[in-house]
């Protein structure tokens, strides 16, 4: 039961991940200033949109689909999990800077904070368990099994 769980835990936290980025990026980019606003960001120059797409829709589409490859090709799955235990990682250690520091926050930014935090560990347990999994592989293909 365990060795399956390491065998689907981290291709599936992958295929999420993938999913809710790929819907995410593309909500901001068919109505990015509802969404843009939904995070409490308004602009006072139309130019800051195209800055704010670039980074929301570039970044969240490249996770996308570098998550999604990563279910389909077995060699780029430990570095996808790294990535995203990198990235969940800082995005809650500065997400935490202003909350705790800074003091600046709301329900929503506090959901954002649990959600990453619990993102990071996943994606640990993940990488810990791909790990796990291809260590026990190689003991039993030397033992001749």
């Amino acid at each position: 039961m365990q060795n399956v769980i390491y065998q689907v835990l981290p291709r599936g936290f992958l295929l999420v991940n993938g999913l809710v980025y790929g819907i995410l990026a593309a909500l901001f980019v068919v109505t990015p200033r509802v969404w843009f606003a939904n995070l409490g960001i308004e602009l006072i120059d139309e130019i800051g949109y195209t800055e704010l797409r670039t980074m929301y829709v570039g970044m969240m589409g490249s996770l996308a689909v570098f998550s999604l490859m990563a279910v389909l090709f077995a060699g780029m799955l430990e570095s996808a999990l790294v990535l995203f235990l990198v990235s969940y990682a800082a995005l809650a250690a500065v997400r935490s800077w202003g909350i705790f520091i800074e003091g600046l926050f709301d329900d929503f930014t506090l959901r954002l904070l649990y959600i990453e935090l619990l993102s990071a560990a996943l994606a640990l347990i993940s990488l810990l368990g791909h790990r796990r999994a291809n260590r026990k592989s190689r003991e039993l293909s030397l033992q001749g099994i």
